[in-house]
């Protein structure tokens, strides 16, 4: 999967209303812009999907230096890692717990969940239960219907361009996201904002974008989110662990809050580096994945659908990723097939990707 590199001098960006405006999500790509995993070339080494366990490795087996590995625990004694999961063609080749941790503990996604919350939009759409990232928002949500709020359409609560009023401070009473979870109805809460900004002429990061897919989602599937994603995603790819936390009235918190292990999270990774397909089953269209890690606005183009497309110095351009809160990380490497996992205790300001993922790509790129 290529995608363009990403400057934050240089907007360099693509359309996305235009690139997403496939309503019945096709996955007939142009094999001009079709990711590179998903060409007729065959892979010089053997891949595998994951069964009701992982199959390990060792780092030399594929094609990694385990050596240079070490630097992975060495930086992650310094930064408080608590579980570090890589995988290389859908092996795990590297595996470290800290504090007691191991592979049955599971930590809090944070807004990791919102990568999720973005592939269950993409089934969705596949499915025929929405149009596509087009459709006015207002169909879902008919409290918007005859304010200025109609002109927002699911592509720009999908990119964080709505132009709703959200505060991202986390301290009451000026602070949204807090004031989301303390009140009953998160999801209520988010689609009550205000109109701030003409939809789509503006990028900032908002949780209640991402928490009115609660509303969005189960108006349109007839499933709350945490239900859906288990028949559509989860169960396909054997996730077994996660535990989508919800508001008083039991609606999940599409923003964030998704308990599971590092080799679950792992899966999902795993799920983006095939373009959405595990074993013989296309689980999330291709054609949505491709354009989940592309920019998806003008504003900001180190932003797709939910996901983060930073370019990190020594890193191959093609890198993707789910943040979260208190330095949670799903990595994805196309070029390099691999995927990394991250979770952790603590929001460490000294904490550097780059750094984390430097020994990672050495080790593939020397072993």
């Amino acid at each position: 999967m290529i995608r363009p590199k990403a400057s934050r001098l240089a907007l360099l960006f693509l359309p996305v209303l235009a690139l997403i405006l496939f309503a019945a999500c096709s996955d007939n790509e142009d094999e001009s812009t079709a990711p590179a995993a998903a060409t007729a070339t065959t892979p010089a080494y053997s891949i595998t999907w994951p069964a009701d366990d992982w199959e390990t490795s060792e780092p030399e087996t594929e094609g990694m230096d385990g050596d240079r590995l070490d630097g992975v625990a060495d930086y992650c004694d310094e930064h408080g890692c608590r579980a570090v999961v890589i995988v290389r063609h859908g092996r795990i080749v590297w595996e470290r717990y800290w504090d007691g941790w191991d592979k049955d503990s599971t930590d809090n996604s944070w807004s990791m969940a919102k990568s999720i919350t973005s592939a269950l939009v993409g089934i969705a759409i596949a499915e025929g239960k929405i149009e596509g990232l087009g459709q006015p928002a207002v169909d879902f949500i008919p409290e918007w219907r005859g304010t200025d709020r109609e002109k927002i359409t699911l592509g720009h609560l999908l990119s964080m361009s709505s132009g709703l009023s959200w505060s991202m401070i986390y301290d009451p009473p000026t602070g949204d996201t807090i004031n989301m979870l303390r009140s009953d109805d998160a999801a209520g809460y988010a689609i009550s904002r205000p109109l701030y900004r003409e939809p789509g002429s503006d990028w900032y990061y908002s949780d209640g974008d991402a928490q009115s897919w609660a509303r969005i989602l189960e108006a349109a599937t007839g499933m709350n989110a945490a239900a859906y994603a288990e028949e559509a995603l989860f169960g396909p790819i054997g996730i077994e662990s996660a535990d989508w936390k919800t508001d008083t009235l039991g609606q999940p918190l599409t923003f964030c809050c998704v308990f599971a292990t590092a080799r679950d999270f792992a899966r999902f990774g795993y799920l983006f580096l095939r373009d959405g397909k595990w074993g013989d089953e296309q689980v999330v269209p291709e054609s949505w994945v491709e354009a989940s890690v592309r920019p998806s606005q003008m504003e900001n183009p180190n932003y797709g659908l939910y996901w983060w497309l930073w370019d990190f110095p020594g890193v191959p351009e093609d890198a993707f990723m789910a943040m979260g809160f208190q330095t949670k990380r799903i990595y994805v490497i196309p070029s390099l097939d691999i995927v990394a996992v991250r979770l952790g205790e603590g929001d460490d300001e000294g904490w550097s990707d780059a750094d984390f993922l430097r020994p990672i790509v050495e080790a593939a790129a020397s072993g």
